[in-house]
């Protein structure tokens, strides 16, 4: 974890600081790209006077850097304008800050500080901090050659016209989200799940649904809620009378937080076969009676089917009231979050302290995504 001087120092400065701390204590670098694999220089002086420098070594990742040079037919630069415009682009895509950003003659570099550096003689680590790195790529539209690189040559932000955010020691999970399926999983999953659909009926939706996304869940090696809904979604659009969208993020988010915990419950959906005249409640087949004990037995059946029936409604009720008080609940931390973060500015401007989102998550207590969501610069 990288710790930064506490004395108030400018972006700049602070900038230069989070580097040398971060970069080898000698770096290959150069005023051409094409010489900054020659010749070699103390950190510190490679940062004062080299535009281009060496990110990273071959052993050791510490800052993910990215390139975007072109959106469609026009440049990056064109596109965006500003890095304030690709900024907003990125924040909006990913709520996660870069911890800078420089604007290069096309477009723009920008980069992640990683809380702990990454070493390559560590495979999972290695491969799972590739993927993010593609995830990202394709997902924000960066040039795919020059953004995979783990390591190599980039602008120095110092020497371009860059935007510090303060924000640092990032987290691989903190990009987990981002990861998409395997392939090979989505295709093993959805082979796997067969719907029957005599049991998305009412009474026994929220039931079948929550099975049916536990066993989506089993085995995934990357997922979000997000992916849980749209598969329910799918599922819930065969029911006579669908669950309402609030209910099914309920449901994924059930499923989720079992997935994040590794205890999904069921690993496989299997179904009896149902005996005829058994219907949802389950009554054995009728059969040896006299046509006065099947009348007796048939109102007893429609008695318990009638009261089961009131049950579930009930419970539906209870379920929908649920609902609304989480969305009231919901809202009224949205409101306490706004109001946080807004007195930590007013704090932090009274005190003369630098205002970016790592100051004011560290000032109101709250975390950084939550800030970038809520604070305009």
């Amino acid at each position: 974890m990288t710790t930064l001087s506490n004395i108030h120092i400018t972006d700049e400065a602070e900038l230069k600081e989070l580097l040398i701390q971060n970069l080898p204590a000698r770096i290959r670098a150069g005023n051409e790209k094409h010489l900054s694999n020659i010749y070699e220089y103390k950190t510190h002086t490679a940062l004062l006077k080299c535009k281009f420098i060496n990110f990273n070594t071959h052993s050791r990742i510490s800052i993910m850097v990215f390139d975007i040079d072109k959106v469609g037919d026009q440049t990056a630069l064109d596109y965006y304008k500003n890095i304030e415009g690709l900024l907003s682009f990125i924040v909006e895509k990913t709520g996660l800050e870069p911890t800078y950003i420089l604007e290069t003659q096309k477009g723009f570099h920008f980069g992640y500080h990683l809380k702990n550096h990454i070493f390559t003689h560590q495979p999972k680590a290695l491969e799972y901090l590739k993927n993010i790195k593609k995830a990202l790529t394709e997902l924000l539209g960066c040039d795919s050659n020059a953004s995979h690189r783990l390591n190599g040559v980039w602008r120095n932000p110092l020497l371009h016209p860059h935007y510090y955010s303060g924000v640092i020691n990032y987290e691989l999970s903190d990009f987990r989200e981002f990861l998409p399926l395997r392939e090979n999983v989505k295709k093993v999953c959805k082979a796997s799940i067969k719907i029957d659909d005599s049991l998305l009926v009412v009474g026994n939706r929220n039931k079948a649904l929550y099975r049916y996304a536990m066993k989506f869940a089993k085995g995934q090696v990357a997922l979000n809620e997000a992916e849980i809904v749209n598969f329910l979604a799918g599922v819930n659009s065969k029911c006579s009378t669908p669950l309402e969208r609030d209910e099914l993020e309920l449901i994924a988010s059930s499923v989720y937080i079992y997935w994040k915990k590794g205890s999904i419950k069921f690993g496989q959906l299997t179904q009896r076969e149902p005996i005829a005249n058994e219907g949802i409640m389950e009554f054995e087949k009728m059969a040896n009676l006299s046509f006065e004990e099947y009348e007796a037995e048939t109102k007893r059946r429609q008695a318990l089917s009638a009261k089961r029936t009131n049950e579930i409604r009930d419970q539906e009720k209870v379920s929908s009231q649920l609902i609304e008080a989480r969305r009231i609940l919901a809202l009224k931390r949205q409101v306490e979050n706004q109001k946080k973060i807004c007195e930590a500015v007013i704090f932090l401007e009274e005190n003369g302290i630098k205002i970016n989102v790592s100051s004011i998550s560290q000032k109101a207590q709250i975390n950084r995504r939550t800030v970038v969501k809520y604070y305009e610069h």
